[in-house]
């Protein structure tokens, strides 16, 4: 989940002027009739030296999940074949329970790698889109725009299917909750800590009964604040990366909250 009390640097502020740059291309098609008639973006070209590193840091980890992907598949495939030839031994044994503890043990690691095969077409999705800059719209402003929330929220589901990573803050590298929220309002001119307890305690709080899209959910009451902390984008879904092991997703608000505990919501736009 969220990195608890333990501050770290934070990548993101190294690499600032990339996260203005790397503003991702999105129409607003999910999540129902909050985004049907949402903001389109219009693709540009940025040659700056960190847009450069960090492009050039995606591409990397795309070329590296491709070739995973590659692999994963063939295993899928030797597996698969595996698994049908066992078959094949437990239909024609006169003893057929060694050979059906074998089918059953080679079915699970088909199951297992598919799993990893959907996860690596996830990665693959995020990080491809990752790569396509695009420009605001002409007088887009965070203090002025009325719809920086359904910008923001629109940005988030860019990111679908990138990997969670413990203080990630990039979709090169993957994201932690805090971090996802961090780099997607950066893009919009909006700074935020890396941390869920912190961003809850410096944005302004918004009653339950108010969530506009791009508003921020906060999870997991603890001493020191928040624990966890996902964007709210509309028809009772939330946008997060969830904890490791897991990529960036849409649940349902309300289990969210039945799981982990409502805290409070909060807008930075305001």
């Amino acid at each position: 989940m969220v990195q608890g009390k333990l501050r770290f640097a934070d990548e993101t502020e190294v690499l600032r002027p990339v996260l203005y740059a790397l503003v991702v291309l999105c129409t607003l098609a999910f999540a129902g009739g909050a985004f049907a008639h949402g903001p389109v973006f219009v693709v540009v070209s940025n040659g700056g030296g960190h847009h450069e590193t960090l492009s050039q840091a995606i591409r990397s980890q795309l070329a590296a999940d491709r070739r995973a992907l590659i692999g994963s598949r063939r295993t899928v495939s030797v597996d698969s074949a595996l698994l049908r030839r066992t078959q094949a031994k437990v239909a024609r044994a006169s003893d057929p329970f060694p050979a059906e503890d074998r089918a059953a043990g080679l079915q699970r690691t088909v199951i297992e790698d598919a799993g990893r095969v959907s996860r690596a077409q996830r990665a693959i999705r995020g990080l491809e889109l990752a790569l396509r800059p695009v420009a605001l719209p002409a007088g887009f402003s965070p203090q002025s725009s009325s719809a920086i929330g359904t910008y923001a929220a629109s940005i988030a589901e860019r990111y679908l299917g990138v990997r969670y990573v413990w203080g990630g803050s990039d979709p090169s590298s993957g994201f932690d909750c805090s971090g996802f929220v961090k780099y997607v309002y950066a893009q919009l001119g909006i700074q935020l800590p890396h941390y869920a307890a912190s961003q809850y305690a410096t944005t302004m709080h918004v009653d339950a009964s108010q969530l506009q899209p791009g508003d921020l959910v906060f999870f997991e009451p603890r001493a020191d604040g928040p624990g966890h902390v996902g964007m709210y984008v509309g028809n009772n879904l939330l946008i997060e990366a969830p904890h490791t092991g897991d990529v960036v997703k849409l649940v349902q608000l309300s289990t969210a909250a039945s799981e982990m505990g409502f805290v409070g919501a909060s807008r930075p736009a305001i």
